[in-house]
């Protein structure tokens, strides 16, 4: 990337791997996020790095205030090396050694779901409030099973939903790894993350519920009728049995 110093420059960032979650930061400089997995914010947020599970994906800013090369990469071990990093030229500094990025993380401003404030784009609910306890587990001794209240699909319940129904959803991760939960047809609201409740919470259809008794509290507008995957983003677990339906009548 090519820019003079002062230009602004929207990254969409889109992460498409099957299991990693990669931290991408701009060395040298800070990104201002504005949009969650094409949601709006009501004002961006200044971090230094994004962690970004798998399916989600983050509108950024960046303005070029430094003259130089820079590089643009993932902070996780061995990807930049492995080849997860591009040069970032300001001011035409081609041929400059770039500026290396961090070795991890430590002290870094870090973006996570409760700095941003969301904006009400989803459609007000105009019936019933309906609660689903979602309990998230397997790949206990190696297995391969994945489950959702111990049920691998298509043997799991149904989230079944009248068109205009608000669906509340708790989500408690009972297993050793992350599961990036991903709802087709519609968007939610991340309302609470490992207990910690938001007042004003960003809109997104992926949420990562975090590892070891990790939990999400979040709501959606069932204002799109047909049956609709809810997910583990992450092949192997959806493959293992990993989802439920929103069924909308």
């Amino acid at each position: 990337l090519r820019l003079k110093r002062g230009e602004r420059l929207r990254l969409r960032l889109i992460n498409a791997s099957n299991e990693h979650t990669h931290v991408i930061r701009l060395a040298g400089h800070r990104l201002h996020v504005t949009h969650t997995d094409g949601n709006p914010l009501q004002a961006p947020v200044e971090v230094e790095a994004i962690a970004i599970a798998p399916s989600e994906r983050y509108d950024v800013l960046v303005i070029a205030q430094r003259s130089g090369a820079w590089l643009l990469g993932c902070l996780q071990p061995g990807h930049a090396a492995a080849g997860e990093q591009m040069l970032v030229f300001a001011d035409g500094s081609n041929g400059r050694k770039p500026e290396p990025l961090e070795n991890g993380i430590g002290g870094l401003d870090l973006w996570h779901y409760g700095l941003g404030r969301g904006r009400a784009v989803l459609t007000r609910p105009t019936g019933a409030t309906r609660t689903f306890e979602l309990s998230l587990s397997g790949g206990m001794m190696g297995s391969d099973v994945w489950t959702i209240n111990r049920k691998v699909y298509p043997k799991t319940d149904p989230l079944s939903l009248k068109r205009g129904d608000r669906a509340r959803l708790r989500l408690s991760n009972m297993s050793p790894e992350a599961h990036p939960m991903h709802l087709h047809g519609q968007s939610f609201s991340v309302l609470a993350v490992n207990g910690a409740r938001y007042a004003e919470p960003i809109v997104k259809d992926t949420v990562d519920v975090e590892a070891h008794m990790g939990s999400v509290v979040l709501e959606f507008t069932a204002d799109n009728p047909g049956d609709w995957f809810f997910h583990c983003h992450k092949p192997m677990h959806m493959m293992g049995g990993m989802i439920a339906l929103a069924r909308i009548v």
